[in-house]
């Protein structure tokens, strides 16, 4: 058992850091072509929070672990609203500044609406893959279009002028990071899939209590570091997109590559509990525009309870 919780760890340090130097790198390479400061914080934030999640979906499907790619993708989006999210906040208050936010948390509550119909008949088709990444391709066209009608208050928000790194130091993070995240990837899967066989448990649950949490929290620097410096929308939207990219881009495109059987947990715990975040998360934003400290315990508290009641069925 040792040797399994030995992979974990270090893919969790690897998709740490592998997460950081590609999210910086990317963000990186677009500053040379556009120095401005809000474009590139918006790239690295969306890197950092879809990036870690495909890795590791793409890991467990080439690795056969279906349920763990299922589990870590479903876990992975409750961990960024009710972990990762509730960490930012409790960090610093969150502030709601850019209206583009606003769309993006209704997303997220129709793509677990989407997800959860698909997958009524207990499996994922072809064709379910095909409409989850269609939804996904447009609702980031959606929020891309959102974005552009807010440049100016989201250049207002970022006066500090972007540091420009020279190309072969880009070059250098991007590839580091892709082989971190790959190493890491590989590791966590590994170890997952160890130790769901020393437990005798099933693998959705290793996805859902490991993987996932792990790529959420491979995003934590960046998240972190934005609330830290005031930049709650930041936070916010890596959080929310990431819930909601998880959910229609990675599931759709891993869908396509290998439809996947359904978990009658999935319908009767997990979807319900990611949707019930997501539509606590919504007033929280609209009432003041902020996501105060309390209500980032609110979040983590609620995923705490997650947490425990699945270790109460699995132990069960």
């Amino acid at each position: 058992m040792l040797a399994e919780i030995g992979n974990i760890v270090l893919g969790i340090v690897c998709l740490l850091l592998g997460s950081d130097s590609l999210a910086n790198g990317m963000s990186g390479l677009l500053v040379r072509r556009q120095p401005r400061a809000y474009a590139a914080a918006l790239i690295a934030a969306a890197s950092a929070a879809l990036f870690p999640l495909a890795a590791l979906a793409l890991a467990a499907i080439w690795m056969s672990e279906h349920e763990l790619a299922l589990g870590g993708i479903v876990g992975g989006s409750i961990a960024q609203l009710g972990l990762l999210l509730g960490l930012a906040a409790l960090l610093a208050p969150l502030l709601a500044r850019l209206k583009v936010l606003n769309w993006i948390n209704p997303i997220l509550l129709v793509a677990v609406v989407l997800v959860f119909a698909l997958g009524f008949d207990q499996a994922y088709s072809l064709v379910d893959g095909l409409v989850l990444l269609s939804a996904g391709l447009m609702a980031i066209v959606l929020i891309v279009r959102a974005a552009a009608g807010e440049r100016a208050t989201a250049a207002a928000l970022f006066e500090q002028a972007p540091r420009v790194f020279g190309l072969p130091m880009l070059l250098m993070r991007l590839v580091l990071g892709m082989a971190l995240l790959g190493l890491g990837a590989w590791r966590l899967i590994d170890g997952s899939e160890g130790l769901a066989a020393i437990l005798a448990v099933n693998p959705l649950i290793l996805g859902l209590l490991v993987v996932g949490p792990a790529s959420a929290l491979a995003g934590a620097p960046t998240a972190l570091l934005a609330a830290r410096r005031g930049h709650g929308e930041l936070a916010l939207g890596q959080t929310l997109f990431g819930a909601s990219a998880g959910l229609l881009i990675v599931l759709g495109a891993v869908v396509l590559w290998q439809p996947l059987a359904v978990s009658a947990s999935l319908m009767r715990l997990e979807l319900p509990a990611l949707f019930a975040l997501a539509l606590a998360v919504y007033p929280m934003m609209r009432s003041d525009g902020e996501l105060s400290r309390r209500e980032g315990m609110v979040l983590l508290v609620s995923y705490a309870v997650i947490v425990a009641l699945e270790l109460w069925l699995t132990s069960a």
